[in-house]
């Protein structure tokens, strides 16, 4: 089968344009790779930080109680005038799995409905009795009309016309349902940039009107160069998580996204997101999930805004140095970084003093090797401790067939 090729005379865009929309999956993502359950009450401070960041589309989750939960959360964030009017929360509707789901959904408060997006993923499963198609009659009768399709895909192989014409035959069906917002799931996280531009630029092409997003999975470290790549070759919409929550390997972090949007004048709506609430919401997620805090990841890690001073700093060789903290450590520790800390302090004649010099180095390093034997031990019980805690109480499938051969005796 040929490969997929750009379509004729189009033009990609790298900066200067306007979304018309942001999907923060930090709730339903993190949930899913947390392997202890969040119980509701603990979500909703997240929830509440992240619609404080300027996001107003929030997936809430997928389990079987979630569209449940969620009354309790819209309720509570009214409560405290924390719900902007505008705010949506989408439930993925899974249809392989729905039949739990429908009775919470006929029952749905009427005034709650207003907020709701359903999702609609594994739209093929049951397709020759129209299960998805029957669905949202049904949906439409209880009175939502707010819909969504996810279509999922395995991009193994790349894109080629095949794999083209199964996802614009999901999409014909999208559009005979009157639903004209789709999510084009990297289910497996395999797929390649320059696959992404071919695809996000034929699916712009051929659907001038409709809205289009990209699930991008991190499984091979291009999550966030394939959602990149979805925008700037057609695609309308955003999707992501705080912290690079997700499954697996994780969805394209929100705080990276911010910063990108900034340097390439890119709008939500003709707005950006606030940078402050944006930080604050990603340490929230870390401890919402039970994460360890990420030091090192870009934007929002713990110790990515330090660095080492010194004649070894690029940065700052580079003239890219700012105001923040700067540490000495043994790969700074030249004679020229000594001497510069010295003058810098007011004390020229130290810092003029070769022998002096050599003195204060011998001292230094004594107290960064004491500093390293103290500080190793520490981390070695911290470890041990954290690889404890992620190793019990995790409800494994061995564990639950445990626990049903116990009550089966």
């Amino acid at each position: 089968m040929a490969a997929l090729t750009f379509p004729e005379k189009h033009q990609p865009r790298y900066s200067g344009f306007n979304l018309d929309g942001m999907l923060d999956e930090t709730l339903r993502e993190g949930a899913e790779r947390c392997p202890f359950s969040v119980p509701t009450r603990h979500k909703i401070p997240l929830v509440s930080k992240i619609l404080d960041t300027g996001i107003r589309d929030i997936v809430y989750g997928s389990g079987p109680n979630d569209p449940t939960h969620l009354i309790d959360v819209i309720y509570e964030l009214h409560s405290h005038g924390k719900l902007p009017p505008e705010t949506q929360f989408s439930f993925i509707m899974l249809l392989n799995c729905h039949d739990p789901i429908m009775p919470q959904l006929k029952n749905y408060p009427e005034e709650l409905k207003k907020y709701l997006t359903i999702s609609f993923g594994m739209i093929s499963y049951q397709s020759g009795k129209k299960l998805f198609e029957r669905t949202v009659e049904i949906l439409r009768v209880w009175g939502f009309d707010r819909f969504r399709v996810s279509l999922l895909n395995n991009f193994s192989a790349g894109i080629d016309e095949a794999s083209y014409e199964k996802i614009t035959a999901e999409i014909a069906r999208s559009l005979a349902m009157e639903i004209e917002t789709v999510r084009i799931n990297d289910s497996l996280g395999t797929i390649y940039p320059e696959d992404m531009a071919i695809l996000a630029a034929n699916l712009r092409n051929h659907y001038p009107n409709m809205n289009f997003s990209l699930h991008a999975h991190n499984d091979r470290g291009l999550g966030l160069q394939n959602a990149l790549s979805s925008l700037y070759h057609g695609f309308n919409i955003i999707e992501g998580g705080f912290a690079g929550t997700g499954n697996r390997s994780g969805l394209p972090a929100i705080e990276i996204l911010d910063l990108i949007f900034r340097e390439r004048n890119i709008t939500i709506n003709g707005e950006l997101l606030d940078q402050v609430n944006v930080i604050d919401a990603v340490k929230m997620t870390e401890k919402t999930f039970l994460s360890l805090p990420d030091l090192y990841r870009p934007v929002s890690g713990h110790i990515v805004h330090q660095e080492n001073m010194g004649v070894a700093n690029i940065p700052s060789f580079l003239g890219a140095s700012s105001g923040i903290p700067y540490f000495l450590n043994s790969t700074g520790m030249h004679d020229a970084t000594v001497q510069k800390i010295l003058l810098d302090e007011g004390l020229a004649d130290a810092a003029n003093n070769p022998i002096m010099i050599q003195n204060i180095k011998a001292r230094l390093d004594e107290i960064l090797a004491t500093a390293y034997t103290k500080k190793q031990a520490a981390f070695e019980q911290m470890r041990n401790d954290l690889v404890q805690f992620y190793g019990s109480d995790v409800l494994y499938a061995a564990r639950v067939g445990q626990y049903v051969r116990e009550l089966l005796k």
